[in-house]
Formats: structure tokens, sequence, C-alpha cells
């Protein structure tokens, strides 16, 4: 690799965007052992592998001192700098040719997000933060809704495999009940970016990965959003429940899609 980078951030940025057209490459080309299955409804594909191998050789290239986490070949590495990485969030959608997938990219530092950056090729849509920078999408600078009114507010949900199903439902239903609006798209880092773009006001997940989630909670956080999650150390090693809300909505998301039995980690 001959590129030279300014900064990490540049460097985050280059990462998901090759990585996408790694991805978008793989899928045209696929043959009938493209697609794998890990589980019940948990697939991964040849894209899924090829391209965390794209992104952390190019890693190893740059900063090669770094550690990586990724979904499919877990951490490598140690110490203070580390990227978390999911070379395709949303394979369900990416394998069948829907357009909600993402490659997400982001930093971490003495246990804080420092840089995140996610991309969605179909969409052609690249949104990245860096701590304390504002958050910007394809170079435009974004911020959460300001919706004020559950009646007129949107909620993405995700659902956890590891939670029972019926746990998701009774989110469903305080939703339904507090008079907002719900959908469910397959990727997290795509909902994300769509509640940092004000398209919606708020995502909920019962648990999520940190290579799912670092990115986008940054990069909501520096959209002028809320999230509440656990800390960073806790999220790398364990994942986290992940709450991420416009601030004129805080209490009512919160009300509604949390079981009032269990508590919700503190935003900073």
């Amino acid at each position: 690799m001959t590129e030279r980078f300014d900064s990490k951030l540049e460097f985050a940025k280059f990462l998901a965007v090759e990585a996408g057209k790694l991805a978008q490459k793989l899928y045209q080309e696929q043959d009938e052992t493209f697609i794998s299955v890990k589980g019940l409804q948990d697939f991964v594909t040849v894209a899924d592998r090829q391209v965390e191998e794209k992104i952390r050789a190019l890693i190893s290239q740059c900063y090669s001192s770094d550690a990586v986490l990724g979904e499919e070949e877990g951490l490598s590495g140690s110490g203070e700098a580390i990227w978390v990485i999911d070379p395709i969030d949303g394979t369900a959608n990416f394998m069948r040719g829907l357009p909600d997938w993402a490659v997400s990219i982001g930093y971490c530092e003495r246990d804080e997000i420092e840089l995140g950056a996610i991309y969605a090729p179909d969409r052609d849509e690249l949104c990245w933060a860096a701590k304390g920078q504002g958050a910007f999408c394809n170079d435009r600078q974004v911020h959460v809704s300001d919706c004020s009114r559950a009646e007129q507010a949107l909620l993405l949900l995700g659902r956890s495999t590891r939670n029972p199903v019926q746990d998701y439902l009774a989110t469903i239903e305080r939703t339904v009940n507090a008079q907002m609006e719900y959908r469910r798209n397959g990727s997290a880092a795509v909902s994300l970016m769509n509640v940092a773009q004000g398209r919606a006001e708020g995502y909920y997940e019962a648990h999520l990965n940190a290579w799912d989630a670092v990115a986008g909670v940054l990069i909501i956080r520096e959209a002028g959003g809320l999230v509440h999650s656990a800390p960073v150390p806790e999220l790398l090693k364990h994942g986290s429940r992940i709450l991420a809300v416009t601030p004129k909505l805080e209490q009512v998301v919160i009300g509604s899609v949390v079981p009032c039995d269990r508590k919700v980690s503190s935003r900073p």
C-alpha cells in the first residue's frame, strides 16, 4: 500500500471505503460456496472473512503495534490502542442484496472511543467522527433529531438472540404504548447512522458486541445524541446493552423500552 495518511481518522475512513468496495466486488463474484451457516438465522459469507482479512492487513501495514478486535477473528495484539472492526454488519441483508449493511471501523485509546467510521456502500454513505470534532456524513455535518414528542418519534430496534424473544416483543409493546413508531432493519451500524443523521429518534438493542457498536456510539455522541452503554473496557470484553437517543426524548425512550427492573448504564 502506497497511501500515506495525515491522521488515523483519514485512515479509518479509507479502511471503511476500501472494505466496502471489496465486499461489493465479492458479492458480484459469488458462487455456491459464498454463504455458510453459523447457527439459526446466523450467516457468514466469504466476503465477511476476506474483508476482515483485508482490514487487518492494512492496519498491520500502517499501525503494526495496534491491537485489532474483529467479529470473525477475535482479538489480536494488545495495548492501549485498539481497532474495533465489523467487516459486514448486516450479513443477512448483504447476502440477499438488501442495502442495509455496512462496514464499521472504530478506534479506541486508553479506554476511550476516539474515532469511528461507518460505510454503507449500497447507500453510498460514509459517516464518521473524531472525538470532540463533530459528526459527518459524506463530509456534511450531521445532527440528531430535535423531535420532542413521542407521538412523532421513530425508534429503531435490534433483536439480540442472547435474550428471550418475549423481551423483544415486550419492547415493541412498550414502544407502541408510548405512541412511538418503530422499525427493525437488521443492521445496528446502519441504525446508528440513521439516528446520527436525524432520521430516527433512537436505537435500542438489549445486547450488542463491541464491533457492532463502537463506531456508531461515537458518531451519535458527536452528532449531539446520548448513548447509554457499558464503559468501554466492559463493552470491548463482553458487549453491552445499547440505547442511543436524541436528548429531548431520553426519559421517554428509557421508560418505554427498558424494563423497569433493569438498569441502563450511565451515559458520560
